[in-house]
């Protein structure tokens, strides 16, 4: 049975496939998914990522959500819309995610992997620090303590599939090589 983040997820993936298959120029491409709400729909993605954190208990699946919702939040911003599907995702929606992530912060609630997703989001500060300088102090000190010039992200390192479903966050992190290559050798080999 499939749960709400899965559903969520497949959504997602409906719509990565459905802009892979656009051609034409950027500008043509960004008007098409525009008239074609693909970016309406992305944003009502987003939203209902932070609705569905709101309303459930499980920490696990809020620790999920919050990851998809920060990756969401940075990649509209460092990608052309044409490329993310994501365009003016609701502000408040993105500052209430910054403002969970940084309780989270505080309360020491982020696991290794989204330590190292966040460190590599915060190469590009732009997307964080407009929402997060003068209020939400845990997550500012973080992103400005981020050493830019080192990689920070797990390349062929995690396990094969750790990244399947989990929508265009796992798209993404794929293309970044965070997983293991699929060794064809024989073990004895």
């Amino acid at each position: 049975m499939k749960t709400e983040i899965d559903i969520l997820s497949d959504r997602e993936l409906e719509i990565w496939d459905y802009a892979e298959s656009q051609n034409g120029t950027m500008d043509f491409v960004t008007e098409k998914l525009s008239t074609e709400g693909i970016f309406e729909q992305y944003r009502n993605i987003h939203r209902s990522y932070l609705e569905l954190y709101l309303r459930i208990d499980n920490e696990a699946a809020k620790l999920e959500i919050l990851k998809r919702l920060i990756f969401l939040n940075w990649y509209a911003l460092v990608e052309p819309n044409c490329y993310t599907r994501i365009e003016d995702l609701d502000k408040e929606t993105v500052s209430k995610s910054y403002s969970i992530l940084n309780q989270y912060l505080i309360n020491g609630k982020i696991d290794t992997e989204f330590r190292w997703m966040l460190y590599f989001y915060s190469s590009w500060d732009y997307t964080i620090l407009p929402f997060s300088e003068n209020k939400l102090e845990a997550l500012t000190t973080f992103v400005k303590d981020v050493e830019t010039s080192i990689s920070s992200y797990p390349k062929n390192q995690l396990p094969k599939g750790v990244m399947d479903n989990r929508g265009q966050m796992g798209i993404y992190w794929i293309s970044m090589s965070v997983e293991k290559k699929f060794d064809k050798r024989k073990p004895n080999e």
